[in-house]
């Protein structure tokens, strides 16, 4: 296998290992969330931010290798070009490699949209219950729109 094809398989196997480490803690910071473990789920918070800034910089060193590949053989810096001018065996590697790239992001994707999907429901849950605790309180709720109209909020059960 030639030393250039080598390196742009390495830098997409490495990605997808590094998006991979991101969903793995993705879902680890769901069941922390689920435990109601603050420490834990702010914990891996910082690790998801630190395996984040990782996948970035794995993904501009493969976009420059695939950069270099392409100027080298005068194609696109695409997969499907790219893999247009290697050798069976090479072509044979780089699509797996590829195909696990792609099912790695569909799969962090997902678990994001999970995840906001959760934050987004414990937001409005929350807001939900301070504004019942505070009318149960006898606390004024009221609070002025842009137009200076003054509104509230009331969630009776």
């Amino acid at each position: 296998m030639r030393a250039e094809i080598e390196e742009l398989i390495n830098a997409v196997t490495t990605e997808t290992d590094c998006i991979d480490d991101i969903i793995d803690v993705i879902r680890e910071q769901r069941e922390a969330m689920r435990e109601r473990d603050t420490e834990a789920v702010n914990f891996l918070m910082d690790e998801v931010r630190d395996l984040s800034f990782e996948a970035q910089t794995q993904e501009n060193l493969r976009n420059d290798i695939a950069k270099r590949l392409a100027a080298k053989f005068s194609c696109e810096p695409k997969a499907v070009s790219l893999a247009a001018i290697m050798e069976n065996d090479e072509r044979a590697i780089f699509n797996g490699a590829a195909d696990r790239l792609t099912q790695s992001i569909f799969v962090l994707k997902s678990e994001m949209m999970i995840l906001n999907g959760l934050i987004d429901q414990n937001e409005q849950y929350t807001s939900m219950l301070l504004s019942e605790w505070r009318r149960l309180n006898g606390d004024n709720v009221s609070q002025s729109g842009p137009d200076g109209t003054q509104y509230g909020y009331d969630f009776r059960g």
